[in-house]
C-alpha cells in the first residue's frame, strides 16, 4: 500500500514502484472511474485510441451509417 496526497490542483502522485509495475509513463492516457467509494485508474492501451480515433473519424465523414452492435 502508497500513500499520497492531493495537490491543491487536484493532481495526484501515482508512486514510481506503482507506475513502473503498471508501465505508466509520461504520455499515458489513463481512464479514472468512480465506483462505489473507489476510484479506478486505468490504462488506455494506443492501440485502442487509435481504434477510437479511427471510429470516430469514420462516423465524422459518413463512412458508418448504421451501427450493427
Amino acid at each position: 500500500m502508497e500513500i499520497t496526497r492531493i495537490s491543491s490542483k487536484g493532481q495526484v502522485v501515482i508512486p514510481s514502484k506503482i507506475r513502473a509495475e503498471l508501465n505508466f509513463g509520461e504520455g499515458s492516457v489513463l481512464v479514472i472511474e468512480k465506483v462505489g467509494n473507489v476510484v479506478m485508474i486505468k490504462k488506455i492501451e494506443e492501440d485502442l485510441l487509435k481504434q477510437i480515433r479511427n471510429s470516430l473519424e469514420d462516423i465524422k465523414y459518413g463512412r458508418i451509417k448504421e451501427w450493427k452492435g
